[in-house]
């Protein structure tokens, strides 16, 4: 048994120092399971293989090209956060919207009870009323100053009387100005400020009262502060809408790597949640101050997030890319295992086959661990239940013993 096991160390070790583009001699499907064994192939039947939960999957090809990593945290993009604050302080009559609701422009997503909203409608039909008023003060000096005109006409009136009424008339059109303006004012906070209907719009006025909130922009609820019957002053925030089709990462830079960043650059991005998913970005902003403890940056990175996997607050790390790099192998952590002192991997060469190979690993990250020599893009290798694979081998090799 021990000639055997370190034949197949051996075997590792050859395969280690082999090139990359040279394919096993013994790739065929009807090759005997004993000619397998001499040449690092072992048989794993499909119900074994289903039952120990393995899982296969291409080596990741990847630049590294001296990138930067860091780490940090997914949030919010802010261009693309709306905070709905209360227009008027009142109480909330309907809060129809829930925490991870999707809602629309202009959506009515709010309604607050509101003394203001009586307010700005008795000032608006009082400055109605002043309009009136100086538009009838007007009206009666217009034939004042007429009449005025015919007297001095006839002689019986003096020009002294014919000037004192074009002044007064002229008084009583900068009063009409004067009321028309207060008016548009109240009409504009009414109706564009407190978002409330004119009475004379009955059409309108027939609408549930309150003064409604609407939604900024098309997105998700992403918190609510207020519930209804709840009481609220004027500009605290009801609740917050973001739009999550692109997110943003804070990742805290090291000083000494700062020089080979950049805006535009090309970031590529992992998290826990999905340690086999990669995901692209670009460099947005550097931050403007260093902390002085950790001796870091903030930078800020864009990330398409069209499917909504991302959430803030994830962990996530970041590889800035650097030109002119060079591709590198990347495998899941598990998939290489230690085989009398050797690290290895499973090769998968058929459904129910697989060859045995040496590698030599370089850095390890997010989970992956980089193959330095052993493997070539278009490899499938075993990552889940590889342990398995490793006593079926060993098994097999005491059985031929």
């Amino acid at each position: 048994m021990k000639r055997s096991i370190c034949f197949l160390v051996v075997v590792l070790l050859t395969g280690c120092g082999a090139k990359n583009d040279q394919p096993p001699a013994a790739a065929k499907p009807e090759t005997k399971p004993a000619a397998l064994k001499q040449r690092g192939m072992f048989t794993v039947d499909e119900a074994a293989q289903r039952k120990a939960g393995v899982e296969v999957a291409p080596v990741k090809v990847r630049d590294l090209s001296g990138s930067v990593s860091s780490q940090g945290q997914l949030a919010l993009n802010e261009d693309l956060t709306w905070r709905v604050g209360a227009v008027a302080g009142g109480r909330v009559e309907s809060l129809p919207v829930k925490l991870g609701d999707m809602v629309k422009g202009g959506q009515v997503i709010a309604r607050i009870h509101s003394h203001d909203e009586h307010e700005a409608r008795a000032a608006y039909e009082q400055a109605i009323s002043e309009l009136d008023r100086a538009k009838a003060a007007h009206a009666y000096l217009v034939k004042r100053r007429d009449r005025a005109k015919r007297l001095l006409e006839l002689r019986a009136g003096s020009v002294q009387d014919v000037e004192s009424a074009e002044s007064e008339l002229t008084s009583a059109q900068a009063g009409i100005e004067k009321a028309q303006a207060q008016l548009t004012m109240e009409k504009t906070h009414l109706t564009d400020i407190l978002h409330v209907p004119l009475k004379e719009d009955h059409s309108a006025a027939d609408e549930v009262e309150g003064i409604p909130l609407f939604a900024p922009a098309s997105g998700v609820v992403y918190s609510r502060r207020a519930t209804e019957g709840s009481v609220v002053n004027t500009g605290e925030e009801v609740l917050s809408i973001a739009d999550l089709s692109v997110i943003w990462m804070i990742a805290a830079v090291n000083e000494t790597d700062l020089s080979r960043l950049r805006p535009g650059q090309n970031v590529h991005v992992h998290v826990r949640a999905y340690p086999d998913r990669e995901f692209s970005g670009k460099v947005l902003k550097l931050g403007e101050k260093l902390d002085p403890e950790t001796r870091t940056l903030q930078v800020r990175v864009g990330i398409p997030n069209p499917q909504g996997l991302l959430k803030p607050e994830m962990y996530a790390t970041a590889d800035f890319q650097q030109p002119g790099g060079h591709p590198a192998i990347f495998v899941p952590g598990e998939a290489v295992q230690d085989v009398n002192g050797v690290s290895a991997t499973f090769v998968r060469r058929s459904a129910t086959d697989f060859e045995v190979r040496a590698v030599k690993t370089g850095q390890r990250s997010n989970g992956e661990v980089e193959i330095l020599e052993g493997l070539k893009q278009g490899d499938v290798v075993a990552g889940k239940g590889s342990f398995l694979l490793k006593s079926e081998l060993l098994k097999s090799t005491i059985e031929d013993e």
